[in-house]
């Protein structure tokens, strides 16, 4: 198992209430696993997976990364675990426009000193993104679709375990979206690197073969049966 979360929990104020966006949760998954979360907006999902990635201390519960919890690491080794073991994929691509594909890709390899994937991994990674002919672009040369690439590249770089993805294909069009969704199987299936993906689209993702589909509502986590 390279990932348990215990009875999490975690609250917030909002207009002098009190809003419980995560409830209880408990979740597993094993290296290779392929799960998805879908519910209405507001439901938890983000919060969640700001949780998972060691980016939101919890109220109460446990996030065990590798056996060992999350909030008993050392500022350093989490920073570490956020660089190394966990991949991000944020709604929205947050690329540096000053830096080319290339660069912005190798941005994470400049916040470690050890251990890190090999700048020419970049290269290889161009390619499985399908922008090999892009390297030297700034990202105000691309496409909305492209950039979302470049920003999935990015979250491979240094080799990791597990990648969080909070609606990556949101704001895409269809054919994009089956093809951002083709480059994250085949990653899983060449890495057996574990995927939580938070996504709008659960017909797509039942599509994904051997995947977990999990439903939030009001902050609670449930699995859905399978078909």
């Amino acid at each position: 198992m390279i990932l348990e979360c215990k009875d999490l929990t975690k609250t917030y104020m909002a207009e002098d209430k009190l809003m419980t966006a995560v409830d209880n949760v408990s979740l597993q998954a094993d290296q290779g696993d392929f799960l998805f979360i879908h519910g209405h907006s507001g439901s938890g999902k983000t919060t969640l997976l700001s949780l998972i990635g060691g980016l939101t201390v919890p109220d109460s519960g446990n996030v065990i990364i590798d056996k060992q919890d999350n909030w008993q690491r050392s500022d350093n080794n989490l920073s570490e675990l956020r660089n190394k073991t966990i991949g991000f994929v944020f709604q929205f691509a947050s690329l540096i426009p000053t830096l080319t594909v290339e660069e912005n890709i190798m941005l994470p390899l400049s916040f470690c000193s050890t251990g890190c994937g090999d700048p020419e991994y970049t290269k290889e990674l161009l390619e499985q993104v399908g922008l090999a002919d892009k390297a030297d672009s700034l990202p105000g040369q691309l496409s909305g679709g492209q950039q979302r690439r470049v920003a999935i590249a990015r979250a491979f770089i240094n080799h990791p375990d597990i990648i969080l993805a909070d609606e990556p294909t949101g704001d895409l069009d269809e054919d994009t979206e089956k093809d951002i969704f083709s480059v994250f199987t085949e990653y899983n299936k060449k890495h057996t690197t574990t995927f939580l993906i938070v996504t709008h689209n659960n017909q797509l993702a039942a599509t994904i073969p051997n995947s977990r589909i999990f439903t939030m509502r009001q902050g609670k986590l449930a699995e859905d049966a399978k078909e």
